[in-house]
């Protein structure tokens, strides 16, 4: 990559990051790309993490040749909901959340393994080279289950409502959050911060796991081994 270039793998407040995303899948389709699109902040390190292995020449050439890609920043946990549910996902659940497009249709790829993306950091460079040189790779065939996977009416009517949920719960951590980058860590930050982490990440498991068993047509004995659509406790702050 030239030293002369700002990097495309930047967390950079838009005016409009939902028109960002519409223009990238639209040049994708006229490419005959893939959509990546990453969810993030500077803040978070995971998500930086990310950036980084993007940046390494081996990722760069990847992205570069079969992806349109498009960095999302959701500064101190605002709602991105319409970009996530333009692509049939109900909210980001996790900084960075990666999403692997085929822009055409919509249709999201990695829908069974986004949530990996949580510990991007952790994550080695051979497993990203891996990762994002199989979507590339698909066939017509081995992408139809994507192409025509649709979460049930009961699933869509729960996600909405857990989601409208979680962000409410962003809505309260954010600007304890932007205190908190200012310097000075709020009463309150770190116990509202893992009671909301822990919600959110049971939250995608679920969520994973049950597009995982349908896509995959396991449980078709009569038998339900999809993770129940659970009901949670009120936040602590929902209590008082």
């Amino acid at each position: 990559m030239s030293t002369q270039e700002p990097s495309p793998y930047a967390y950079t407040p838009s005016p409009n990051p939902f028109q960002d995303v519409v223009r990238a899948q639209e040049k994708a389709v006229e490419q005959g790309k893939l959509l990546l699109v990453v969810l993030g902040a500077q803040w978070c390190h995971d998500s930086t993490g990310l950036a980084d292995r993007f940046s390494t020449q081996e990722m760069d050439l990847i992205l570069r040749a079969h992806y349109e890609t498009v960095f999302v920043d959701v500064g101190t946990l605002e709602d991105r909901r319409k970009i996530t549910k333009r692509f049939g996902y109900p909210i980001y659940y996790a900084t960075p959340t990666v999403m692997v497009v085929e822009p055409s249709s919509g249709a999201l790829l990695n829908r069974t393994s986004m949530d990996m993306w949580g510990y991007a950091d952790s994550i080695p460079l051979a497993e990203y080279i891996a990762y994002f040189s199989r979507y590339p790779a698909m066939t017509q065939m081995q992408k139809a289950p994507f192409v025509n996977w649709r979460a049930t009416d009961e699933e869509v009517a729960y996600n909405e409502e857990q989601a409208a949920r979680l962000q409410h719960a962003y809505d309260k951590l954010g600007p304890l959050l932007a205190e908190d980058l200012r310097g000075n860590t709020p009463e309150g930050l770190n116990a509202l911060w893992k009671e909301t982490k822990k919600y959110r990440t049971e939250l995608q498991k679920t969520l994973v796991k049950r597009a995982e068993l349908t896509l995959e047509r396991k449980g078709t004995d009569g038998v339900n081994t999809k993770p129940a659509l659970r009901h949670y406790n009120p936040f602590s702050w929902e209590q008082n």
